[in-house]
């Protein structure tokens, strides 16, 4: 065993519940006598508002109706000129973009390059319901690529967007205990309470904590040859002299002697996409990588560089990807689905820390399940409900999952066993330390002996195997027909049986004195 156990889990059940998905959560603690959980990662702090406040519900903020600027809906007539003028007008003091009833449509001219842009804090597109007789945001048209040479840069329809501008913020002046909640910097720190930092750091001497005494495969090019990667985004919640105290605890040990780099970064705040419905026009049979229409042509909504946001009560339909947040602290996806006809991906996490993904569904069997990715940290996905797909982690670095009362398929692809985890095999390991499965309920694909460590060694010539992932831990696992391999797990306990609590998220916000939310109580 590695001596540098950051994320290794020790989980002691001594009490197990047969209780369902569907128990009550207001006794966690009760029934969480007898079980031992302070070896895991600390979920608790993901969300809006670092986990504990309401999401807001934009009560004092002035209303700008895209009727008012043009907008007719149900009509033949292009609507996106006259929303992103009704975007426009917000963005100066924050507001409401307030769509009504029936169906707008966003890109009616074949070519375009460029979504639907907000670039201020404040800014809420509420519709009038993502249901039958809600608002309708209507694509006929994909996006083209930025880059026609890059499927992939391929923009959202809708992007929320902050500056990319960094600038040094100091450097660390001892070492910092993970789980610790402040830094101390050489001389006086470069920011104040209520800036955003990015803590990060690139290097083959991450390896040794960040694999916790696995090996890697030869043509994991990433990781063996530029070294493993870190991002940590926090928000500031004092300054005292050199002392800088963070909202919420760093995730794993760092040493100041490390070419570690603390950056001051600007994130829009208090953003929200809710209430309606948004579709797309892809319609054919999705083939993975085929083309830019196929992976992302028809992009929902991107999140970029964003904190305390937003996605709630919005379907979307027949699209090549959905939504994700991006570069951003305490994004929160609730009550999100995708149905129609399946594409690329649901919904997802790319370099973002402590997000949380609650209630959401896939009901059109895209190609990718719910992700976390690219150094993603502290990302909690809680009861996800989706048909055949798995889990998707997708790789460059991502620490600190959870999946929480989860019900869907299992980790290897699809029902041929073609790979559908996610990442460039150059980016792998899929997922480092801290992966937790809670009351997992696996619905299809069964895999016995399942190994999470398989490194392929007796076929070199394999660019992708099964999903990787450092010493997860597995408790109450439901999966008929599917086992793992003792020596690729951290921790396996209560097989085919569900524990109490029922959510390790939950309990561990009650054991921390946390309010719990009323969105998570439904």
């Amino acid at each position: 065993m590695s001596k540098i156990v950051c994320f290794l889990v020790w989980v002691s059940v001594l009490s197990v519940s047969c209780s369902s998905h569907s128990g009550a959560q207001n006794d966690q603690g009760d029934k969480a006598r007898g079980i031992h959980v302070d070896g895991l990662p600390d979920f608790s702090y993901a969300g809006y508002d670092f986990g504990q406040g309401e999401l807001p519900e934009g009560n004092g903020l002035q209303v700008f109706r895209v009727e008012d600027f043009g907008a007719i809906a149900n009509d033949a007539n292009s609507d996106f000129k006259a929303i992103q003028s009704a975007i426009d007008a917000a963005e100066a003091n924050g507001g409401i973009v307030l769509f009504g009833p029936g169906r707008y449509l966003l890109n009616e001219q074949k070519g375009n390059q460029q979504g639907l842009i907000i670039e201020a804090d404040n800014v809420i597109l509420r519709g009038a319901g993502d249901g039958p007789e809600g608002t309708e945001l209507f694509m006929s048209w994909q996006l083209e690529p930025a880059d026609p040479s890059k499927m992939y840069s391929t923009p959202a329809m809708i992007q929320f967007r902050a500056s990319s501008k960094k600038q040094d913020a100091g450097s660390l002046a001892k070492d910092v205990a993970r789980g610790q909640d402040h830094l101390e910097f050489v001389g006086e720190p470069k920011v104040k309470a209520g800036d955003f930092i990015t803590i990060s750091a690139v290097g083959t001497f991450l390896n040794e904590q960040l694999l916790e005494g696995k090996k890697t495969r030869p043509i994991w090019s990433r990781i063996n040859e530029r070294g493993a990667a870190v991002d940590e985004i926090h928000q500031v919640k004092a300054v005292d002299g050199n002392r800088v105290v963070l909202h919420a605890p760093v995730t794993l040990a760092i040493s100041a002697s490390d070419p570690w780099e603390i950056k001051k970064i600007q994130l829009l705040q208090k953003c929200g996409v809710e209430q309606l419905h948004f579709i797309g026009n892809f319609h054919e049979g999705f083939e993975h990588h085929k083309n830019a229409l196929h992976d992302s042509g028809f992009t929902g909504i991107a999140m970029v560089r964003t904190f305390n946001s937003w996605i709630r009560h919005v379907s979307f339909s027949d699209v090549s990807a959905a939504a994700s947040f991006s570069s951003s602290l305490c994004g929160t996806f609730l009550h999100c689905k995708v149905k129609g006809n399946g594409g690329h991906s649901s919904f997802g996490f790319h370099a973002s820390t402590r997000s949380l993904m609650a209630y959401c569904e896939d009901q059109a069997n895209a190609w990718h399940g719910p992700n976390a990715s690219h150094r993603s940290v502290g990302s909690v996905i809680y009861k996800f409900e989706g048909i055949n797909r798995g889990i998707d982690l997708h790789g460059d670095f991502p620490r600190n999952t959870l999946f929480d009362q989860c019900v869907m398929a299992g980790f290897d692809g699809d029902s041929v066993g073609r790979a559908s985890h996610g990442a460039s095999f150059r980016n792998l390991p899929n997922h480092m330390g801290g992966l937790v499965l809670w009351n997992f309920e696996q619905t299809a694909r069964p895999r016995p002996g399942f190994d999470f460590w398989d490194l392929y060694e007796d076929k070199p010539d394999e660019l992708y195997g099964p999903l990787t992932a450092v010493n997860p831990v597995i408790v109450g696992y439901k999966g008929e027909g599917t086992s793992f391999v003792k020596e690729s797990v951290g921790k396996v306990e209560s097989w085919g049986k569900h524990v109490a609590p029922a959510s390790l998220f939950l309990y561990q916000k009650q054991q921390n004195g946390m309010k719990i939310p009323t969105y998570l109580k439904n």
